[in-house]
């Protein structure tokens, strides 16, 4: 508890209406909270059933999960919008919800930089007409979004969505969304009135407008595409269809502000089924089903954090009925083969049963069947469960609890690699990253590895040097990282033994081998809180270090 900040208050709850849902948190006021189901390995509903609907969207926004859009089953009645809570599990049907019916919106968060943390507003933003898109009438793409607006005070501070709409660049359906680290949600791809669309645009929280100026173009149109922000805050764009209805291969990156491709697109292989998920580390991993039945298919890829294809230890194609993949704790994001839960092992460079999963044999919803799902965080997957004439239920698995002030052993680095994972493939012949018990973490030129989960403002950073000095990465949420023993602060790269790292607020200061103590050149933002890793340095064939400790002031 040391290592938690003055304001940080414990709270813990559980829903009166479904006993199997508890909502634990230990975090600052402003921040996020994290909730948990039973604590068994078992999957566990929340409280109410929605109305069984096709095309509906299902997101999360701070503490707060949407349920919005489609056409319902029955055609009897417009779906309502449900909100939930995720600290206790309690789903609210809002009472007036979408002004505009739309199916296959896009939900992100929408609050501007600075604002709390937790009840968050929320853009839900494009989608098609819900009577278009059936049979021969082709979809009709809606041009508006619209803001869902929490109610602080009100039971679970659940709000309404605001009569005012934002009127979108073009119209947009079936397209990705991303918010970008300034807070800004960009729309990408999609389908128009004339097809599948190369165009992006950029939603500002603060000026409630869109903007499609300085936004670059997709090379290649698309439809359904997946959308990722990367460690780094790049953006990744990858899969969808084309005109033809054709999975597109190629993968695309854009600089973190969407103003221009940041890499040559490359292509990756498609399959009858794809999932993307960001990497903590950096870069991205990829999991294919093949459309036939190929023993030797390469099932699982790493995007590296440069861009670089890299194939993983394959699951058996027989294996995957389905591909549902969310994003991880401790680096580690969990799969759904409609079969079993697995998890990514980052060092190990494949994918390994989970120990502790809901039973086919024995839960009625072990794991997703619809392709909508969300993670409630690193480690809540959530998705719904169609349960027939009951209607939908927003169902949740807790895989892993892990915050970001969360503590971090010491030492590190001396006995393997707990808490950190790698930005790139790991654990084979040749990789740049891997572990030696005498030198600690090895690292070839640029290749990376950070802490897993836990952020930083004010910290102190220990580490012994075993071969070239490594750089230590400071990686804020917004803006530039920092790298202490690159150019913005070169004189780090002198550490033959040891290296220490402190920041006060925004000043970062470095001692080499016991020296005294050298202040940066460049600063960070003083409010911002950091994630902390070791990279390959420039100009060297190999750096090494081992003995970490970090300790949070």
């Amino acid at each position: 508890m040391t290592d938690l900040p003055k304001e940080t208050r414990p709270s813990s709850s559980t829903s009166r209406s479904a006993p199997d849902w508890r909502g634990v948190t230990d975090i600052p006021s402003k921040a996020r909270s994290t909730s948990s189901c039973g604590g068994g390995g078992e999957s566990c509903r929340l409280t109410r059933d929605i109305e069984r609907r096709t095309d509906v969207a299902l997101g999360v926004v701070g503490r707060h999960f949407i349920v919005a859009g489609g056409r319902s089953l029955s055609g009897s009645q417009v779906p309502h919008t449900y909100v939930g809570d995720l600290s206790t599990g309690a789903i609210e049907r809002l009472e007036f919800g979408l002004n505009t019916r739309r199916s296959n919106p896009t939900i992100t968060a929408f609050r501007a930089p600075g604002d709390p943390e937790g009840a968050s507003p929320a853009l839900i933003a494009g989608g098609h007409d819900p009577e278009s898109g059936l049979g021969d009438v082709p979809h009709r793409a809606i041009a508006s979004a619209e803001i869902y607006v929490p109610k602080i005070g009100a039971p679970s501070d659940v709000g309404d969505f605001e009569q005012r709409r934002i009127d979108l660049s073009e119209p947009r359906t079936l397209h990705g969304a991303v918010v970008l680290a300034t807070g800004e949600t960009l729309l990408v791809g999609g389908r128009g009135p004339a097809g599948p669309l190369r165009t992006m645009e950029i939603v500002d929280p603060v000026t409630r407008r869109a903007r499609n100026g300085g936004v670059a173009l997709l090379q290649v149109a698309r439809e359904n595409p997946t959308v990722l922000r990367l460690a780094s805050g790049e953006i990744l764009v990858a899969g969808g269809r084309d005109a033809s209805k054709n999975e597109v291969p190629t993968l695309e990156w854009f600089a973190p502000d969407a103003s221009r491709a940041t890499k040559r697109p490359v292509d990756l292989v498609t399959g009858q089924e794809r999932a993307f998920v960001a990497l903590e580390a950096g870069g991205a991993l990829a999991v294919i089903r093949p459309a036939s039945d190929l023993p030797d298919f390469k099932t699982v890829w790493v995007i590296s954090a440069d861009g670089t294809l890299e194939p993983g230890l394959p699951i058996d194609p027989a294996e995957l009925d389905l591909v549902r993949l969310f994003a991880g704790a401790e680096g580690a994001p969990a799969l759904w083969t409609g079969r079993r839960w697995m998890r990514w092992s980052p060092w190990f460079g494949g994918f390994e049963p989970m120990a502790v999963a809901p039973d086919p044999a024995k839960d009625t919803a072990p794991g997703p069947r619809l392709e909508t799902i969300a993670n409630g965080d690193s480690g809540l997957a959530l998705w719904l469960d169609d349960r027939g004439d009951a209607g939908f239920n927003v169902t949740g698995f807790r895989f892993a609890t892990r915050t970001r002030y969360g503590a971090v052993p010491k030492p590190l680095l001396v006995h393997g690699t707990d808490q950190l994972a790698p930005d790139r493939l790991a654990g084979f012949p040749g990789s740049s990253i891997r572990f030696d018990p005498a030198r600690g973490l090895v690292l070839g030129t640029g290749a990376s590895a950070f802490l897993t989960d836990v952020t930083f403002a004010d910290f102190e950073l220990e580490i012994d040097v075993t071969a070239a000095a490594p750089e230590i990465v400071l990686r804020p949420d917004r803006g530039a990282e920092l790298e202490v023993g690159g150019a913005a602060c070169a004189f780090a790269q002198a550490a033959k033994q040891s290296l220490d790292v402190r920041r006060r607020g925004g000043r970062i200061t470095v001692s080499v081998d016991g020296a005294p103590g050298r202040v940066c050149p460049t600063e960070l933002e003083p409010g911002a809180r950091v994630a902390l890793g070791l990279r390959g340095a420039q100009g060297v064939s190999v750096s090494a270090a081992r003995n970490l400790r970090v300790t949070r002031r």
